[in-house]
């Protein structure tokens, strides 16, 4: 089977492409073409810029049947300025219109398009506890990623089915917010952050990649789905089971007005913050997770 995958270079995508790699014909749409040729050297799939001619890229897509996008500047990489703003919204946007422009052009109908998206969808609540048919919330990322699923109705014109992943915190020690988290546990000053009663609902990378592989390979998916554990905890709680994977104590709490003082908005929207957001569907189509719950994901991650 020939898959497209856009957005190849952050933490998902790099999980993925180990797992495709070898199985199916893969073609990679990237704005880092070097560094993917160079990280993936030899693995003998076809690694494209989006820069390239639009006749290189329209060849490449030929004859494929899935396309997944992961398309997308980090939400928490850096302050959000409006500069910044601008970015996250275009980084997401734009690379839709794109490639629904070449799948028209190319006169391309797809199997399935697999599009990112986010649970940050719903907002934060410290009380109430959403599913897939849960209402959009309130703030910039909620209304950012509400776009972006608008955004992505554009491919049901080129493909029988289209899945949205809304993606929790994704823990992997290899990058993301787990590795920032484990930098202060390394050096004995770890701890919550903020009050710590922000719920936290993550997912592991590897039922991350798993749960991708389940829905591209079920015929009757289609829609939006949660992509995390069935088992959010409390920011305090996963503090405490990354401390005792590490045999660190997590003891020092970053305090929350330090965070506002540094990262403004984005730290009262993600790092002090969160939402109970539960699998339904997923679980509903009969996928097992890998981990369910954190402290055995974290023994699995980085556990000595």
């Amino acid at each position: 089977m020939k898959i497209i995958l856009a957005g190849a270079t952050g933490l998902i995508g790099t999980a993925l492409i180990k797992r495709l790699t070898g199985k199916h014909d893969l073609v990679i749409l990237t704005r880092r073409a070097d560094e993917v040729s160079v990280r993936f050297k030899g693995a003998g799939f076809e690694i494209l810029s989006w820069d390239q001619p639009r006749e290189q890229l329209l060849n490449a897509m030929q004859g494929a049947s899935v396309l997944i996008n992961l398309s997308g500047a980090g939400i928490a990489d850096e302050k959000w300025t409006v500069k910044r703003k601008q970015l996250l919204e275009s980084s997401r946007l734009s690379p839709i219109r794109k490639l629904a422009g070449l799948l028209e052009e190319g006169n391309i109908r797809l199997q399935l398009v697999m599009q990112a998206s986010a649970i940050g969808i719903y907002g934060a609540h410290e009380t109430h506890q959403f599913d897939e048919y849960g209402p959009a919330g309130k703030g910039f990322l909620a209304e950012l990623t509400e776009k972006w699923e608008k955004q992505a109705e554009i491919f049901h014109s080129y493909s029988e089915r289209l899945v949205l992943l809304r993606t929790g915190v994704v823990l992997s020690p290899e990058g993301g917010a787990l590795k920032a988290m484990m930098l202060p546990f390394r050096f004995f000053a770890g701890g919550k952050i903020g009050s710590g009663k922000q719920w936290v609902s993550w997912i592991d990378i590897e039922d991350q990649v798993e749960a991708m592989l389940f829905l591209m390979k079920s015929p009757e998916s289609e829609g939006v789905y949660n992509l995390v554990a069935p088992n959010p905890v409390s920011q305090a709680v996963l503090a405490k089971a990354i401390g005792k994977a590490m045999q660190r104590p997590a003891m020092l709490p970053a305090p929350a007005f330090a965070l506002k003082l540094v990262l403004g908005e984005m730290a009262v929207e993600t790092i002090l913050s969160g939402a109970f957001v539960q699998p339904k569907r997923l679980l509903d189509s009969g996928f097992s997770f890998h981990s369910e719950h954190v402290e055995q994901a974290l023994n699995q991650l980085i556990g000595k």
